[in-house]
């Protein structure tokens, strides 16, 4: 009996245990492929949990770096302040973080800006100019669903796992057992 027991002890210090201490991005601003289309003084990226001092991001428009001043991380927030506004294009988030546990983890959001161009009136047409309201894309929030939704199915089949392992194991000892009486 004291052999059994030191060998189910045993076995489960063995046991590796399933981490999913990584800490993920929850919700930014500017959200993925959405449209701007007011001036951005700051870019804010969310994440789960506390990330490092080490975070950082870029704003990136056609390979070149963009106008950012200052990236602070603070708490679960990576804020970056833009020096003066973007122009009309298409842009990515390029992040770096570094979570409580240490992993580095990185990601990409893309978006795009599309202000609306000021046109000095002609003398010639006095027609007033009423800009055109677009309806925000539904694939954002599609996206966004689809993403959480995985997260979600990943997290949840970790216990999952765990608890097969241990009906086998128990299952195995009890089939031993079974054999020796």
């Amino acid at each position: 009996m004291k052999k059994l027991l030191f060998l189910l002890i045993s076995m489960l210090v063995m046991i590796p245990t399933i981490a999913s201490a990584h800490t993920e991005l929850t919700s930014s601003n500017p959200a993925a492929n959405q449209i701007v289309k007011e001036d951005l003084k700051e870019i804010v990226l969310t994440y789960e949990g506390k990330i490092e001092s080490l975070s950082t991001m870029t704003l990136v428009k056609d390979g070149q770096e963009g106008p950012l001043v200052s990236v602070t991380p603070k708490e679960n927030q990576l804020i970056g302040t833009l020096s003066t506004p973007i122009e009309n294009g298409s842009y990515t988030i390029k992040w770096s973080i570094a979570g409580e546990d240490g992993h580095p983890i990185t990601g990409e959001i893309p978006f795009t800006v599309q202000k609306e161009v000021k046109e000095e009136p002609k003398a010639e047409t006095k027609q007033p100019v009423t800009p055109k309201k677009e309806e925000p894309k539904k694939e954002n929030t599609k996206q966004e669903k689809t993403n959480s939704e995985s997260t979600d199915k990943t997290s949840n089949l970790n216990p999952i796992i765990i608890v097969v392992v241990l009906v086998i194991f128990i299952i195995g000892l009890f089939l031993l057992f079974r054999r020796k009486r």
